[in-house]
């Protein structure tokens, strides 16, 4: 026995002795695996640091210049459409084209408007001066004046000059010469002399500002001649020779001509100033490889007794928890591994008290489903038979015209149409079979109050076709009625109006395009209106429902609370519902929802009133 309690004792050390010695063996592999991978990163960094300096610089110095030629791609796009603005502007056509210096002077303020304008729109803008087909100056406005300096007027193209210096200010300007055309009767458009656009070089000189690489490099734009009109960097004198793109010897050349300008850009990099910091930068990664070994080390041995372990009970936990839903994970740590397990703890806590609450709400859901179809069967027993009542109607309205009572035919006929209406099952009715249903309605208040109320409607005849809830409108007119009219003494009107209105606004003229469209009902009376206590208990319910979808058992409003309930039931937070009013001075109810896209069909094409 104590020989057989020794070897088991002595095998379990052996056991821990080999798992510990295996998992020593794993990391001083993983250490010597990252140390040759520094090594030959380190072998390397030289090569690869240069290299992709360059390779960078390279790319950049691409991108750079393509960015110039782009933006001076858009200059000459803002000088052509400067260009259209001043040709085809009737000042200008009328100045030329006056007989005389009186027809001129009476176009001298559209053109002095004209030139304003345009320098407000392009900055550089100096100076705009007209001439005639043979080359003589009409007019001029602006602060600085040169006279077209090229050989030869512009012959149907846009001309660029070359460089123009003031030699007392030192400031380079540049011109822009564009034909002028008219368009005559039997002989097209003529030549009718041209326009020469003076400007600074100050948007040019952002542009090969921005287009410098590095303080070594040179950038510059050369005109026809292959004069600098401006330049920034480093630029010698002899980059100007060069006349196309070329990535060898020691500068990076970049060449690119400037549209019809006759102009061309032009980026000079010497190659020595592409790889400077390389130097620099293998220091610090050398340093840093140092370093990094350093803290590889001990980061191996941290990783392992901080995050390695503690992540692994919690693995292992979490697969066997689905077993025991009572257990908890053991919190052996005060660091975030240790409130991981603390969080993970109290997550599990959560959901276990989450699932209570949702079978108790799945239990109240049921019941509260099995007593709403208790209602149910209770009400449908409790109907009349619809077929036997409209019969009954129909035989009270044939012994009424047997009789000669027209009268009660016809209040019948209105009675039974307005019962067959409500007993109807259809969810959704049209505008038409709203108003129709409420011309019966109508037609009974006439009767019972001896024509003392009436019930009066306004819809355009384009929302007829429209479909909206059923028993929407009738409960409010019904309401309106019974709360607002019967105690009046005078006569009662309960207007009715539908419209519909696109974007908030009524559409005018029929006239339909856009989809954002509104139906908006409005019932009205003139009765003795609503008291400020129940018109605060009526929003009161309204907020009700829309925070926990019931309404409160009142013995007032219940037509206009069921009307609101079906109108969130069928729009939900689209449709707007609002009631005012005062105490003897009417009440009106107002109704917005969207229409729907199939309703919007039916109504193209219709226009009219009711």
């Amino acid at each position: 026995m104590k020989g057989t309690g020794k070897k088991v004792f002595s095998g379990f050390w052996e056991g821990r002795r080999r798992r510990e010695g295996k998992l020593i063996y794993e990391y001083l592999l993983v250490l010597a695996a990252i140390t040759a991978i520094l090594v030959v990163s380190f072998g390397l960094t030289s090569y690869i640091a240069r290299y992709s300096a360059m390779e960078e610089a390279l790319q950049a110095a691409d991108v750079i210049f393509e960015q110039a030629a782009d933006r001076m791609e858009l200059f000459e796009e803002d000088i052509d459409s400067l260009y259209m603005n001043v040709v085809y502007n009737p000042s200008v056509s009328g100045f030329l084209s006056a007989a005389g210096l009186p027809g001129r002077w009476e176009n001298m303020d559209n053109f002095q408007q004209m030139v304003g304008n345009n320098m407000r729109i392009n900055r550089s803008l100096e100076n705009v001066s007209l001439y005639n087909t043979r080359g003589e100056l009409i007019a001029a406005k602006g602060d600085v004046f040169y006279p077209w300096g090229e050989t030869e007027p512009p012959g149907g193209e846009t001309v660029y000059s070359d460089r123009i210096v003031d030699g007392k200010t030192g400031e380079i300007y540049f011109q822009v010469g564009m034909t002028i055309y008219e368009e005559r009767e039997g002989d097209g458009f003529v030549q009718n002399g041209f326009v020469s656009l003076l400007f600074r070089t100050d948007s040019l000189q952002e542009i090969v500002d921005g287009a410098l690489l590095n303080p070594e490099s040179g950038v510059a734009i050369l005109d026809r001649h292959g004069s600098v009109v401006v330049s920034a960097g480093k630029w010698r004198d002899s980059y100007r020779w060069e006349t196309r793109t070329s990535d060898k010897g020691t500068d990076l050349v970049y060449v690119n001509p400037v549209g019809d300008t006759g102009w061309r850009l032009m980026s000079v990099v010497p190659r020595s100033s592409m790889t400077s910091g390389v130097t620099q930068m293998q220091r610090i990664i050398y340093t840093t490889y140092l370093i990094v070994f350093g803290a590889m080390v001990l980061v191996c041995f941290l990783v392992y007794n901080g995050i390695i372990r503690p992540i692994s009970r919690q693995t292992a936990f979490m697969a066997g928890f689905t077993k025991d839903t009572g257990r908890r994970i053991e919190v052996t740590q005060n660091n975030e591994i240790g409130e991981l397990a603390r969080k993970m703890n109290q997550m599990l806590d959560d959901i276990e008290e989450l699932n209570g609450r949702i079978m108790d709400s799945q239990k109240k859901l049921l019941e509260l489903e099995y007593a709403k179809k208790q209602t149910e069967m209770i009400a449908y027993r409790s109907q009349m038979n619809p077929h036997f009542l409209s019969n009954t109607f129909n035989c009270i309205r044939g012994m009424a015209l047997a009789q000669g009572e027209r009268d009660i035919a016809e209040l019948t006929l209105s009675l039974s149409s307005f019962f067959r209406y409500s007993i109807n099952g259809a969810e959704l009715v049209t505008v038409q079979e709203a108003l129709d249903n409420l011309q019966h309605y109508a037609r009974i208040i006439q009767y019972r109050f001896n024509g003392k109320h009436q019930v009066l409607v306004n819809a355009a005849r384009q929302v007829f076709p429209m479909k909206i809830p059923k028993m929407l409108i009738q409960p409010l007119v019904e309401n309106a009625v019974l709360h607002g009219l019967e105690t009046k003494l005078g006569n009662g009107r309960v207007y009715v109006r539908i419209t519909l209105e696109e974007k908030g606004n009524a559409l005018e003229n029929g006239t339909y395009g856009l989809p954002s469209r509104r139906l908006v009902v409005m019932v009205e009376d003139n009765g003795g209106g609503i008291g400020e206590e129940t018109l605060r208990s009526l929003k009161e319910a309204m907020e009700q429902y829309d925070r926990n979808g019931t309404i409160p058992d009142k013995k007032h409003g219940i037509g206009v609370l069921n009307a609101y309930r079906r109108l969130r039931l069928f729009y939900g937070e689209q449709a707007e519902f609002e009631i005012t009013g005062r105490a003897g001075e009417g009440t009106c109810v107002r109704l917005a929802f969207p229409v729907k896209e199939q309703e919007e069909q039916n109504v193209s094409g219709i226009s009219g009133g009711r």
